[in-house]
């Protein structure tokens, strides 16, 4: 996996998401994702005013269910969304935001156009964030369209520091997870687990903090015993495996990140999370 710029990791996460249309002006600190868009099948739809961009993005998100997305430079680009990221919010309607930003070694510098966006932002969004360094673009960039497609809909906004743009960045896409079903799981989801599991090489089952709860704990020792599945546990999540099942058990994850159960792990083709949270790890 090799590396390549930072805006062309965001533009292949962006087409990861679904994205189709980018809505937006072009402008000095975003003018290296405008080169990447170009010829990536996203089409870039240039706007005469930033407010109508996150508009018209903010309309393709209501009609689809899929955010819209707008894409700004810094300073006054960023600014002058703010009253359409506003109405999105308060309306419920999906939209993702990019904002071009100075050099991170600026940022805390009285220089042209250095803005801190992620404040100026929250309160008008579900989530806002900054990409501070190449390797979380794919992270940020998903925390957003979850953040504006899930739940109660609304608006997300992710600054981009004209540096980790232009620099190398490890060329990593990541796949869009399903929003998960809130409540008891429908047979049709229940089937499509055990497809999953009976298809898998070497599925693992991932125990976290809330695994321990009498009743889940109860059900996991239940599943062991009838279906002896590799096992691992974080710390939070200790004490649900039972000793007639320590054949399974391949030990703890999470905090030093070398142990068998790590390579474990990373090794799944499947992993079956039950009760945990990514803080635990």
């Amino acid at each position: 996996m090799g590396d390549v710029c930072g805006a062309e990791v965001l533009v292949r996460n962006l087409k990861a998401q679904g994205v189709k249309h980018v809505f937006g002006i072009p402008g000095a600190k975003v003018d290296r994702v405008y080169d990447c868009l170009n010829g990536s099948g996203i089409e870039t739809v240039v706007c005469r005013h930033e407010q109508n961009a996150a508009f018209i993005a903010a309309g393709v998100g209501k009609m689809t269910g899929q955010a819209g997305v707008c894409l700004v430079t810094s300073g006054p680009g960023c600014t002058n969304l703010v009253t359409g990221f506003a109405t999105a919010n308060s309306e419920g309607m999906p939209l993702v935001g990019l904002g071009g930003s100075v050099p991170r070694a600026e940022i805390m510098k009285q220089t042209h156009q250095s803005l801190d966006t992620v404040n100026l932002f929250r309160p008008v969004t579900r989530y806002a964030a900054e990409i501070e360094a190449g390797e979380s673009i794919g992270e940020i960039l998903a925390n957003a369209f979850r953040a504006a497609e899930s739940g109660r809909r609304g608006a997300a906004y992710v600054s981009l520091p004209n540096d980790v743009m232009n620099d190398p960045a490890p060329d990593r896409v990541l796949t869009p997870a399903r929003v998960p079903r809130l409540g008891a799981a429908p047979e049709e989801e229940i089937a499509e687990a055990v497809r999953l599991i009976e298809a898998a090489s070497l599925p693992v089952l991932l125990l976290g903090m809330d695994a321990s709860r009498p009743a889940n704990a109860a059900a996991v020792r239940a599943l062991l015993s009838a279906h002896p599945l590799a096992t691992v546990c974080t710390y939070q999540g200790a004490g649900v495996v039972p000793r007639a099942a320590l054949d399974c058990f391949g030990g703890r994850i999470g905090l030093f990140h070398n142990q068998p159960s790590d390579r474990l792990l990373d090794a799944a083709d499947l992993v079956i999370a039950i009760g945990y949270n990514p803080i635990e790890y």
